[in-house]
């Protein structure tokens, strides 16, 4: 098993940095409830959603999805289909797969959703030539993604462990490169970002949130713990940065 295939072998993981987010951002506006704004797709619209996760967008903006929208949601990860079918039950088509190897016929969908999931392919390139392939011609592509700077103190007091898929991030799907990584296959690609910042005043949580990339000692989440506990009797709050960003565009 891969490092990748172990962090998203189940939920805990993904929950943990979630939770991290959901308990200490400040922009007022829900960031799932943001995320689903840019699903511009009409009232009647095959949609499909490639490294679902436990569809946790789907799940909080449950009361918002068109009854027209038929879904289809796949990911890699076993586990993370079956949580995702846990929390859509028969409102959703579900599969294992990956976005360089799409299992449906070309021009199936009307809209394509990749998020937080593209800076772990490699094959960048061959991804967007198969979403292109099964998008209907002027179909939408809805993804996430992150900045150079993004959670900059966090990773300054912790820099992620060596040989896990958060340690490099040269040659990832980040907000400064989308725009021309996407121009050979996409039109109109716009970026909007979430502005927002962490002020974390529990320390627990951020040492979940550190735990779940995988390798730390527990000496060093201890280190973690007491600096960011200072932090906070200090300043009232130990602070992050976010840079996050929703890119749309079309297929031409």
């Amino acid at each position: 098993m891969t490092s990748l295939e172990a962090q998203y072998a189940s939920a805990d993981n993904l929950r943990a940095r979630i939770s991290l987010h959901a308990r200490f951002s400040t922009n007022p506006y829900p960031y799932p409830r943001w995320v689903f704004d840019g699903y511009v797709f009409g009232d009647s619209a095959d949609v499909f959603e490639v490294g679902c996760g436990d569809a946790m967008i789907w799940r909080e903006n449950a009361d918002r999805i068109p009854d027209g929208w038929r879904l289809m949601l796949t990911d890699q990860s076993d586990g993370m289909v079956a949580e995702a079918r846990a929390a859509l039950g028969d409102r959703a088509r579900y599969g294992v797969a990956r976005v360089e190897e799409l299992p449906f016929e070309d021009e199936s969908f009307d809209a394509v959703i990749a998020n937080h999931m593209l800076f772990h392919v490699e094959d960048r390139p061959g991804a967007f030539s198969e979403i292109r392939r099964v998008l209907r011609h002027g179909g939408s592509f809805v993804s996430t993604t992150v900045g150079r700077d993004h959670l900059r103190e966090l990773r300054e007091l912790a820099p992620p462990q060596p040989g896990t898929q958060f340690a490099e991030t040269r040659g990832r799907y980040m907000i400064e490169t989308v725009p021309l990584e996407l121009a050979p296959f996409f039109d109109e690609v716009v970026v909007e970002r979430y502005e927002d910042e962490l002020r974390v005043i529990e320390a627990e949580p951020l040492v979940d949130f550190v735990r779940s990339r995988g390798g730390e000692s527990p000496e060093r989440l201890e280190a973690v713990r007491a600096h960011v506990e200072q932090a906070i009797e200090r300043d009232g709050a130990f602070v992050v940065f976010k840079d996050t960003a929703r890119i749309r565009c079309r297929k031409p």
